[in-house]
């Protein structure tokens, strides 16, 4: 490798990796981590519907089952469907930043028009009984979601804001990073030379996320053991896997176009 070359613009490449950084962190992090939409397309797989499932069955269908008359109580058992409705409500209202979740009253008032139906195909005229049962109970559903999934909720209060401090960050960035480039691109002596120090940029920008990845991934991840209740947090960490994956896979991809673009410029370093 050419020492003088990398010597004379070592500085400006340092530059260039660190804004390509914050360039493509912020960028995934704004389409995953940040994206409503993103978040219900993970939430809404089938290993984490089932999960979901087992949470509302257990934290609230078995406070309804203490007040209907019913003998057959399936009605407390959400479809798959009817988890998606309430995870697209649920998703919503995190990401709205919304302080007082009602989760647990959409879930209690889906289980309420369940047992509805149930009731008449049983012959039973209950619906006002069910009706007072529901709203009697809407406080507590939605304390018990609160305490579960509290502190992702209070993490996600400012996320508008958030958002905003992403993008502005991201211009400046993509703003100081072509600035940079057209510098260090009449600073040397042709388009091959260019490309490969750009190259050399993308290199050093897949090793910086690399390592930026595993000092979020791990305090993520303990902060969620540590706060979060049992089945709500194996959904979590789907999201987080699938959310870290998505990293993963742009950081190799970045770092294998690098390698190419660097060894197929190399030689011009010692023209």
């Amino acid at each position: 490798m050419s020492k003088s070359i990398y010597n004379r613009h070592g500085f400006t490449l340092i530059l260039l990796s660190l804004c390509l950084m914050i360039i493509v962190f912020m960028g995934i992090t704004l389409s995953t981590v940040l994206n409503g939409n993103y978040v219900k397309k993970v939430v809404t797989s089938p290993s984490n519907v089932t999960l979901i499932k087992n949470y509302t069955n257990q934290k609230l269908g078995s406070i309804v089952d203490s007040y209907t008359p019913l003998n057959n109580l399936t009605a407390t058992q959400l479809s798959d469907q009817q988890v998606k409705s309430i995870i697209d409500t649920s998703v919503n209202e995190l990401y709205d930043g919304n302080p007082n979740l009602t989760i647990g009253s959409v879930v209690l008032s889906t289980i309420g028009d369940n047992l509805k139906k149930e009731a008449k195909a049983d012959g039973l005229n209950i619906d006002t009984e069910i009706d007072q049962t529901v709203e009697s109970n809407k406080g507590i559903m939605d304390q018990i979601v609160n305490n579960d999934i509290g502190p992702i909720d209070q993490s996600l209060q400012h996320i508008k804001q958030v958002k905003q401090i992403v993008k502005v960050t991201m211009a400046v960035a993509a703003i100081i990073f072509v600035l940079l480039a057209i510098r260090l691109r009449a600073k040397v002596d042709s388009n091959m030379l260019f490309l490969h120090h750009i190259g050399t940029v993308g290199i050093c920008t897949a090793i910086l996320l690399a390592v930026v990845l595993v000092i979020v991934y791990y305090p993520i991840a303990t902060f969620i053991t540590s706060n979060v209740e049992y089945n709500v947090r194996d959904v979590l960490y789907n999201i987080l896997s699938g959310i870290f994956t998505s990293y993963i896979s742009i950081v190799f991809m970045v770092f294998i176009l690098s390698i190419i673009d660097w060894g197929s410029t190399g030689k011009y370093k010692y023209n």
